[in-house]
């Protein structure tokens, strides 16, 4: 049977099978879950891959750790950086993944990231954009490298 585990930041954890789950609501006791912000932050410090928050001016707000080594930033460095300095955005998969954004309010692409030392590679981008409690808009994204994968389709092709 498969349980559902619910973090609660008053007890850490617990486990519930499915039955004593809906149980809990028809008794009306209370069940601990993440707060949003919890979530987001577990999410965003433990993710597989980069990551970044940015605001509509294009600046960096917050990053992961991973977003640095992909980029080779200093955490000071990066705190200074707009998109501009992670991205080629006068290329056309940049300009076509941000209007899709900004009209959809979320897009994915693949496209060129540039490195510190100025190297570019091939990135894939997930962007979605969202509000905060207090009404500011934000930027969620999610970026892969793809040389790697690149470079092993290559091998593979001969």
């Amino acid at each position: 049977m498969n349980n559902l585990t619910l973090i609660s930041p008053a007890n850490n954890s617990y486990t519930e099978t499915p039955d004593s789950y809906s149980k809990n609501f028809q008794t009306n006791r209370k069940v601990d879950f993440l707060s949003t912000e919890q979530l987001y932050n577990a999410v965003f410090e433990n993710a597989f891959h980069s990551m970044y928050i940015g605001n509509p001016n294009g600046n960096i707000l917050r990053f992961n750790e991973k977003l640095l080594k992909l980029f080779g930033y200093a955490e000071w460095e990066m705190k200074q950086n707009h998109y501009s300095d992670l991205f080629d955005i006068y290329d056309q998969s940049f300009i076509d993944f941000f209007n899709e954004r900004k009209t959809k309010g979320i897009a994915k692409a693949e496209l060129m990231g540039i490195k510190k030392s100025g190297d570019k590679f091939p990135c894939r981008i997930s962007s979605v954009i969202y509000e905060t409690d207090d009404g500011n808009k934000r930027s969620m994204n999610t970026v892969v490298n793809l040389s790697r994968s690149l470079e092993s389709r290559w091998n593979i092709a001969g």
